[in-house]
């Protein structure tokens, strides 16, 4: 079934908090436009269903917004989902959804940036708005407005000097009828007193267009030194971010610790849940296990905090099938399956997905029982042997690999066990992961990696 636009958000809230539709919508508004958000249901677990621009903003949320925490605060956990859901429908007196497509300057104000305002002047032309001053130091703002002012005053004093300037003749000749009527001297007078006019008007021409190219460079290094203060400001913002990301994966890790973990990096093509199970299931009891083959992640639901810390401690950054295990803790504290919606058909159904729920039958240890697991290591520790397999002609059908050494150990309850030391720890823990719980001789063989390898 192909993805929709709608996809299900599901927000674990044990303490109950008030959770509004513009909290959810200034969250996912980051990744991609938001049209409308239906709160459906509130519980300890809230549903609700986000109508996005297109399936692309859709499939982006949930890439990038999943095991996500929801207004930075880590008892709202988050999981996304993709719907089966075409469109989401509410009448406009549903308080339960609210639809962003018809509220277009709401929207704008979560999406607006800190950019400067500006205003028209009486002139239709645009000058900084000296009021807006989040971001810039006023005292820019206003020189630039300043030398705005001064440069427009200025090319008007420059055209009226050049106009007086090609109105007056640069010879200085005097008219005949003057000639005629005054002396020389006084014709003498006149041309000396024009020529001083012509070099007043140079010189004031000279002076304001060397104060324009002034006005013009310092307007250039204003407009210089604001785009600096948007740079720092944008660095100053990813790094707030990043920092704030940071604290967040610290406050889960250190605070926030879950029954459930996080594996990563399998190699879909070979691996079944039942093999993890296999090598997962050493640290502790499990009660629920998913394994979501298409994105080679493994949830695991631990009955006990231990066993998932245990987990952790053991298997993270082990080497399994040539991919290095990438184990944390998930935000979740428990695994929800979805059924009921997908029988709605309001989830789609997953194709590559298996699940596990674990009960007394497939425990391995007894629920009070403590224990302390051994890392992974070369050599494996198999139990509840029969005296038929107390050779290792008798488990050759199991061993792929070629082994170092071996060593059996017969016990006089007739429970006897059995160590294989093999080349690689890699090769020990695919060996466990295939063979563990198999039935020969009647016997069902337990398997799990040594404490005391050979």
């Amino acid at each position: 079934m192909a993805l929709t636009k709608v996809v299900l958000l599901c927000i674990q809230n044990k303490k109950q908090l008030t959770i509004t539709h513009d909290q959810i919508y200034k969250h996912f508004s980051q990744y991609g436009q938001i049209e409308k958000i239906l709160i459906f249901e509130k519980s300890q677990i809230w549903k609700v269903f986000l109508e996005t621009k297109n399936k692309e903003t859709a499939q982006n949320l949930i890439k990038q917004c999943t095991n996500n925490i929801l207004n930075q605060d880590a008892s709202l956990r988050m999981q996304l989902y993709p719907s089966n859901l075409e469109n989401v429908t509410f009448s406009d007196m549903n308080s339960a959804g609210k639809d962003y497509s018809k509220s277009k300057e709401k929207r704008d104000s979560y999406n607006s940036t800190d950019d400067e305002q500006t205003s028209v002047g009486s002139q239709g032309d645009q000058y900084p708005n000296l009021n807006s001053t989040k971001n810039y130091p006023q005292n820019v703002q206003q020189s630039i407005y300043s030398y705005q002012q001064h440069l427009q005053q200025r090319l008007y004093e420059q055209q009226v000097l050049q106009m007086r300037l090609q109105t007056q003749s640069l010879d200085l000749q005097v008219p005949d009828y003057v000639n005629t009527l005054a002396s020389a001297q006084w014709v003498e007078q006149f041309v000396q007193l024009g020529k001083l006019l012509q070099t007043q008007y140079l010189l004031q021409y000279q002076l304001i267009d060397g104060y324009i190219n002034y006005i013009k460079q310092e307007s250039v290094n204003a407009l210089q030194e604001i785009q600096n203060q948007q740079r720092q400001q944008q660095l100053q913002q990813q790094l707030q971010t990043q920092i704030t990301t940071l604290n967040q994966i610290y406050h889960i890790e250190q605070y926030e610790k879950s029954r459930v973990i996080v594996a990563k990096s399998f190699d879909d093509s070979v691996t079944t849940i039942d093999m993890l199970y296999n090598i997962f299931s050493i640290y502790g009891n499990i009660d629920k296990m998913v394994f979501q083959k298409d994105k080679s992640t493994l949830l695991v639901e631990y009955h006990l905090q231990k066993c998932a810390d245990q987990c952790i401690e053991k298997l993270n950054n082990v080497v399994f099938q040539g991919q290095t295990l990438q184990i944390t803790y998930s935000i979740l504290q428990e695994i929800t399956f979805l059924d009921e919606l997908e029988e709605l058909g309001l989830v789609e159904t997953t194709f590559y997905e298996e699940r596990f729920i674990g009960s007394e039958a497939t425990n391995r240890y007894k629920p009070k029982n403590s224990f302390i697991a051994a890392a992974p290591n070369d050599t494996i520790f198999l139990m509840n042997l029969s005296n038929e397999l107390l050779n290792i002609e008798s488990l050759q059908p199991l061993i792929e690999t070629d082994i170092v050494e071996y060593k059996f150990y017969e016990d006089p309850k007739q429970k006897h066990s059995c160590a294989l030391k093999f080349k690689t720890v890699e090769d020990a823990i695919y060996f466990l992961a295939k063979n563990h719980g198999k039935v020969m001789a009647d016997r069902k063989i337990l398997m799990t990696f040594s404490k005391k390898p050979m």
